[in-house]
């Protein structure tokens, strides 16, 4: 469900921020806007639906966008967050598309990890599935 929450200002402030040409976040930006699907039932296709937030499924582009959208989510878990000590390194999170992982040796680190992650779900708008 989390390609389908994050929110298109969300995705271009992201691009913004890491110095895409406007002029691609431009034609992203109106690949977005008012955009409408429609669903192939039995009896022929639903009335159009209005897409709101969220990046397109099955889009090639929508991991990349998806990826953007979450990456400073993980620069503050790396930052702030408390991880699990591997070797030399701390790993706070693992992620994948869509998939997230948080990682802590410690149970207090867990909950700070969660209440970063909480924090950045509210500012963006993006909606974790936890039992998953």
């Amino acid at each position: 469900k989390a390609f389908d929450t994050v929110s298109l200002q969300h995705i271009l402030m992201g691009l913004k921020q890491r110095g895409v040409d406007p002029h691609i976040t431009n034609l992203i930006k109106n690949m977005y806007e008012n955009i409408y699907t429609q669903i192939d039932i039995k009896n022929g296709k639903t009335d159009q639906i209005k897409m709101r937030d969220g990046v397109k499924q099955g889009d090639p582009m929508s991991p990349l966008l998806f990826t953007l959208a979450i990456d400073p989510l993980l620069c503050k878990l790396e930052e702030c967050g408390n991880g699990f000590q591997q070797g030399k390194n701390i790993i706070t999170a693992m992620a994948f598309a869509d998939d997230l992982v948080l990682l802590s040796g410690s149970w207090e680190g867990m909950k700070n990890n969660i209440r970063i992650l909480e924090t950045f779900c509210e500012l963006t708008g993006l909606k974790t599935q936890g039992e998953k």
